[in-house]
């Protein structure tokens, strides 16, 4: 029996733990360094499994093609199932894959989800490695590798191509290298229990596609605390340009990045290290003379079909000439924990610098939301210095804590109404750190009316498979600042860009037949915004272009006899294609079609996957399993997203103290 002292110095000793867990977070950074692994019998064994990514991209027209290479290697005196959570471009067209054992190469066959599953699960129980590549959403990825022996390693190479940025001027592209945490309202569907390692049938896995708990099961980023300790995960790059161009400005924003010009319009870039996964790679180049830039054309024959890929910028006299409407300004700001600390401050520099482009024709709002959302003013206000000023002070106090309930935003800023006389255009600022993406689409499709929706990615590993397909439904763009010296120049560029009347009611027709093409339908088009379309000709030769301007229709005519040959056409169709029956769709209805292009082209989706196993049977089962760990995303810490803040929690822990005390005294 323990005598009241020692109750008393034992609570004290506790009650200053967890009051250093709740006011100090570095404190909890110290006490839980590391992540640990536990075997079958819950005994505690080393971690440490290794991924090395290695990233070739090969830039031709405007076709990324890229491979990535996941070297997994185990260090542990035992057999190891291992899987990677992983996130890829949210516009790839993952089409292939193959397993190195040693000497031995095992090319990965696609197959529906279910029976790749089932087809995994029976050779880890056979012995047998194997490994498994699928698809959560459209940027995240897992690859599950079975019965990884003692001191081996595995190399699984994925091959995915997607289409390079233009804007502006501008080519870009983007390797993303880490997942922000998600954040899952607690109205989501939550399923109770999910059993790691035995997946049932594929009507069941899909059931569990978009609730949080396949985000926090069987697909969760594993992320650790410590500052000092290294990550579980590394990248090397090299990416080889030959697009024809002479490039005047080409910058990426990794230190180390070597560059190489051994011919007129081939470029080397390579980083001479490894460097840690926690922020977003981004490449811009710049041609130099942009007249060679302003529309390109490239097509491909497969199977006796012909494909085209049409980019196409209009000159800039179509829009600087007419007269810029008024327009009601919205900005919506995240203000939830996620966004604490770099993202916040990114944030908010940019809202200062939205005010100072605003004049007295336009009227704006601010909205903040975490929990709850907190509003500038009942009704717009009109952007004069006054209003201005009480605008700042708003922006001065936004904090960031609490969960990111971005339906309630919705809510407040999509009316569903049309708006006679001005322009309606709502900027949204954010992470997108949330896992119920299906149910906050369907919101903006609901209720957008005639309002224009511009998402702006903040933070250093954002999720812009949010962001990119909240702005396609809300026909409105995506901008991605990755850094604070970002902010003016991308800002300027996008005020710019909604300074200017928009295209609407786009839409693509061909000499021969009803074209079928992808996105359907075609985003507004905004000044120095290009028309990016993938298509099937159906032997059409000559495509014509039709919107409608504030001055009138506008046409422009474009013949396919000069198009360039291009790659990879055919699978970037049937990717977009699958992109927007998802998007506007029911999952149901078009399970089908989906099913089949991506069987057709050897495309990753919801409902395919990739499966590679080695007939040898010689390796010992894997009875431990184990997940690579994910880094946070650089200048992030761990988010306070459930919606309690240090106050409640300390709070909290004093009324719990007290009732220990209580009775221990009695």
């Amino acid at each position: 029996m323990l005598s009241n002292r020692t109750k008393r110095l034992l609570f004290g000793s506790l009650f200053i733990l967890l009051l250093g867990y709740a006011v100090n977070p570095a404190f909890a950074a110290n006490a839980s360094a590391e992540l640990r692994f536990y075997d079958d019998s819950n005994s505690q064994v080393s971690s440490g499994l290794l991924v090395k990514n290695d990233v070739t991209m090969t830039l031709t027209g405007l076709i990324n093609h890229v491979v990535v290479k996941q070297r997994y290697q185990n260090p542990h005196p035992f057999a190891v199932n291992a899987r990677y959570v992983f996130p890829l471009p949210d516009e790839s067209a993952v089409h292939a894959m193959q397993m190195q054992i040693g000497e031995r190469i095992i090319t990965g066959n696609i197959a529906l989800k279910q029976q790749a599953e089932q087809q995994f699960e029976q050779a880890q129980k056979q012995g047998k490695r194997a490994a498994l590549v699928r698809q959560q959403r459209a940027n995240i990825f897992s690859t599950d590798v079975a019965n990884l022996g003692a001191g081996e390693e595995i190399e699984i190479t994925l091959q995915y191509q997607e289409i390079i940025g233009f804007r502006d001027g501008v080519f870009s592209l983007r390797f993303p290298t880490t997942i922000t945490p998600r954040y899952e309202p607690l109205t989501a569907e939550l399923q109770q229990k999910v059993n790691l390692e035995t997946k049932g049938t594929e009507q069941q896995s899909d059931a569990t596609a978009d609730t949080a708990q396949l985000a926090s099961a069987w697909l969760k980023p594993v992320f650790h605390r410590a500052q000092s300790q290294e990550s579980d995960a590394s990248l090397n790059l090299a990416i080889s340009m030959d697009i024809g161009l002479e490039l005047s400005d080409i910058s990426a924003n990794l230190a180390g990045m070597q560059i190489d010009n051994p011919s007129f319009g081939r470029y080397q870039l390579s980083l001479n290290r490894d460097v840690p996964m926690d922020r977003d790679f981004e490449l811009t180049f710049k041609p130099l003379d942009k007249a060679h830039s302003q529309a390109a054309f490239f097509t491909e024959t497969v199977a006796g079909q012909e494909y085209g890929l049409l980019m196409l910028v209009p000159p800039s006299d179509h829009f600087t000439s007419q007269a810029r409407l008024p327009r009601e300004m919205v900005f919506v700001v995240d203000t939830s924990g996620s966004m604490h600390s770099q993202s916040m401050e990114q944030a908010k520099q940019a809202l200062f610098y939205a005010l100072s482009l605003l004049d007295e024709n336009d009227s704006f709002n601010i909205i903040g939301f975490d929990n709850e959302v907190s509003v500038l003013s009942d009704t717009p206000m009109i952007a004069n210095d006054f209003n201005i000023r009480r605008a700042e002070r708003f922006i001065y106090g936004l904090q960031a804590d609490g969960g990111t309930e971005i339906a309630k935003a919705l809510t407040q800023v999509l009316d569903g109404k049309q708006h006679d006389g001005f322009v309606r255009q709502v900027v949204f600022l954010t992470d997108g750190s949330v896992g119920n993406e299906t149910q906050l689409f369907k919101q903006i499709q609901t209720d957008l009316g005639d309002s224009r929706l511009f998402t702006v990615g903040i933070g250093s590993a954002p999720n812009s498979f949010f962001m990119t397909r909240a702005a396609d439904i809300g026909r409105g763009t995506f901008t991605f600042i990755s850094s604070t010296s970002q902010v003016q120049p991308k800002m300027q560029l996008l005020f710019d860009k909604l300074a200017h009347p928009a295209v609407t009611e786009l839409a693509l027709e061909g000499d021969k037949a009803v074209l079928e093409y992808w996105p359907s339908p075609l985003p507004d088009l905004y000044f120095s915004e290009p028309v990016l379309v993938a298509i099937k000709l159906d032997g059409s030769q000559h495509l014509t272009l039709k919107g409608q301007t504030n001055t009138g229709p506008m046409t422009i005519n474009l013949a396919t006899a000069n198009a360039a040959n291009g790659e990879g056409i055919a699978r970037l169709w049937a990717r977009q294609k699958i992109k927007s029956l998802l998007l506007y769709n029911e999952k149901d209805a078009v399970r089908a079609e989906v099913e089949t292009l991506a069987l057709q082209h050897h495309l990753l989706s919801p409902f395919t996957a990739f499966i590679a196993v080695d007939n040898y049977a010689d390796n010992e089962i894997a009875e431990r399993s184990m997940q690579v760990r994910n880094k946070l995303p650089n200048g992030m810490t761990l988010p306070q997203t459930d919606g309690q803040s240090r106050v409640f929690m300390l709070l909290g822990l004093l009324l719990l103290s007290f009732s220990w005390l209580w009775q221990w005294r009695r």
